[in-house]
């Protein structure tokens, strides 16, 4: 990650790596897209599609950047493909700054990025101003007031910020970046693919294979301090949420009175 990139990222709450997916890669991306996932509007990367959908977990044009703003400790949350048809939230723009609960946030100290969920939207079709595309409004993933009602729109908003991006091209940002899809009537086709990613301490969507939690952490170092599994049955309703459920941000409901 260069200066320049990391200024970028800071001041605007997010930054445009230019064709960073070769055309040979791209090229393959878009044949699989063609042959398999013209379905739906929205589709999960499975990565035994191929090598091709692998190499995004890690794309080494993109890896150095998170691994600065993460400081090499973080994960890849989830992985979505896009087409024309996706509108997030409705239309209008999502997020803000300090969203901690949710695992969406964004400060600095000591020179050192702290962040929450990050975004990687790798780009497989040009996007013009006649596709639906990428807007938000610049800088306000540092914010310290609350979104005014009229800047959650997305028509007439002097604060926002339109993307237009050639195919290849990486799109980084901060997910307490305020942002949305800018809907284009009949767009033109539009392929995008969206990873997300988090500390490598949290999660952000809860994974399809989490387990309940029946049994403490034992005590490292500690031979004699393994902790058996215990009865969740005989736990209350809000002790079974502090110890039974499984960590993950998005959805997680808050602990019972």
């Amino acid at each position: 990650m260069t200066a320049e990139q990391l200024y970028q990222f800071d001041l605007n709450g997010y930054v445009v790596v230019p064709a960073a997916i070769d055309s040979s890669h791209l090229r393959r991306l878009l044949v699989y897209w063609s042959e398999h996932l013209t379905g739906n509007r929205l589709h999960d990367v499975n990565f035994d599609w191929g090598e091709e959908w692998r190499a995004l977990i890690d794309l080494e044009t993109v890896f150095p950047f998170l691994d600065e703003v993460f400081r090499s400790r973080f994960r890849l949350d989830h992985m979505f493909c896009v087409d024309e048809r996706f509108v997030s939230s409705g239309g209008r723009l999502h997020h803000q700054a300090d969203m901690f609960d949710e695992g969406i946030y964004y400060w600095v100290r000591n020179q050192r990025v702290h962040s929450g969920l990050v975004a990687v939207q790798y780009v497989l079709s040009d996007v013009t101003e006649a596709q639906s595309h990428f807007c938000c409004i610049p800088g306000s993933h540092r914010a310290n007031f609350p979104v005014p009602g009229c800047y959650r729109e997305v028509e007439g908003n002097p604060m926002l910020r339109h993307l237009f991006l050639r195919a290849g091209d990486v799109l980084i940002f901060s997910e307490a970046l305020v942002h949305g899809t800018y809907v284009v009537p009949s767009s033109g086709p539009r392929r995008s693919v969206f990873a997300r990613y988090m500390n490598n301490h949290s999660y952000f969507r809860k994974p399809s294979d989490q387990r309940p939690i029946h049994a403490l952490p034992a005590t490292p170092n500690h031979a004699a301090s393994a902790t058996p599994a215990f009865r969740v049955d005989r736990l209350t309703p809000r002790q079974y949420q502090l110890v039974v459920e499984p960590a993950y941000a998005r959805g997680h409901a808050a602990i019972g009175g």
